[in-house]
């Protein structure tokens, strides 16, 4: 029997998370069963199990790549700024590019995720720790703008991290409700307006 290549492992993983994430968006996690899962696949269930065991694997797969996912643009877009408004509207970017793009059915899930945290000890632990990477990323951005002198001081960078990422959790769930009824630059010139202070 030929040997399957890595490749193909990874691509047929993708197919098979791309069809767990489409049911679970559509009908939510628990109103989703494995069968659902495998028809949408088109894939036979044995292939399906082969790679995951159970729905608590695939949308324990899902949610590190939704978060790991996350982690990575928010890095790469941290890298980017030299203010706190930059890195604001940054991250208002990465959740519009995200909603408009092939992964949208991803960004539908992030309510999901938060709510199966709290039931899920296992979810709540890969929430907490990529949580923890974002925070800890996010932290070493305010103390580097504080030293070149751009962030006052005084400002506790754990706590304006904290607030930084709940600028962008409520921004992506407020457009997940409210759709393009939420005006990015709008909600951008009230942040600076509301919260930075001028010429941070």
């Amino acid at each position: 029997m030929p040997k399957v290549s890595e490749a193909y492992l990874t691509e047929r993983q993708n197919h098979i998370l791309d069809a767990a994430v489409r049911c679970f968006a559509a009908n939510g996690f628990h109103a989703t069963g494995m069968a659902d899962l495998i028809r949408e696949s088109g894939l036979s269930a044995g292939s399906v199990y082969r790679y995951y065991r159970s729905k608590d694997d695939l949308i324990a797969s899902i949610i590190e790549r939704l978060l790991d996912g996350l982690y990575a643009q928010l890095v790469e877009a941290s890298k980017l700024v030299d203010t706190m408004p930059a890195m604001v509207a940054g991250a208002v970017d990465i959740a519009e590019r995200t909603f408009s793009g092939p992964e949208s059915d991803y960004a539908r899930l992030l309510p999901q995720v938060w709510t199966e945290a709290l039931r899920n000890p296992a979810v709540a632990k890969t929430v907490r720790e990529a949580y923890g990477r974002i925070f800890d990323m996010l932290e070493d951005l305010i103390v580097r703008l504080q030293t070149d002198r751009r962030l006052p001081a005084d400002l506790d960078p754990r706590g304006a991290g904290h607030l930084l990422f709940a600028l962008v959790q409520g921004y992506m769930l407020q457009r997940l409700m409210v759709g393009a009824d939420l005006d990015p630059s709008r909600y951008l010139a009230a942040v600076h307006g509301l919260l930075l202070k001028p010429g941070s």
